[in-house]
């Protein structure tokens, strides 16, 4: 069950950085950000999804890309983002880019998302709605 969960949760980031990233603008380059398998089929039925909540303030981090600092002091938690992220530096800002290349969040925003950390990295895997709002 564990090694089922391991590959369908997709825990590295070597195997997780398949796909088609979004094109990044002229002159700026990707950062890869660990990523989910493409999601199965509608027709395969819903997905369950863990009851964690992940809260706290994106930020750049050198090995990941990006990560979720969390309050207390704790080492930012490293997220396995959606399938085709990335993340991109603009003047001095990096920035999270979805699949088809948008931006949706940049360093500093605050981060709530649903789902649960899984082994071998105990990495967390967000599933359902991500949200991020700018600082105030």
């Amino acid at each position: 069950m564990r090694a089922a969960i391991s590959v369908l949760l997709c825990g590295t980031l070597a195997a997780c950085a398949g796909g088609a990233p979004p094109s990044p603008e002229p002159g700026t380059a990707l950062i890869p950000v660990p990523t989910q398998s493409p999601p199965p089929p509608l027709e395969l039925g819903p997905v369950a999804c863990p009851a964690a909540l992940l809260e706290g303030t994106l930020v750049a981090h050198e090995e990941v890309g990006m990560a979720v600092e969390g309050e207390f002091g704790r080492a930012p938690a490293i997220v396995v983002w959606p399938h085709g992220w990335a993340a991109r530096d603009v003047d001095g800002v990096r920035e999270l880019l979805d699949a088809d290349g948008r931006v949706v969040a940049r360093e500093g925003d605050f981060v709530s998302a649903g789902g649960g950390s899984f082994p071998p990295n105990d990495w967390f895997h967000p599933c359902g709605e991500i949200t991020f709002r700018a600082p105030r």
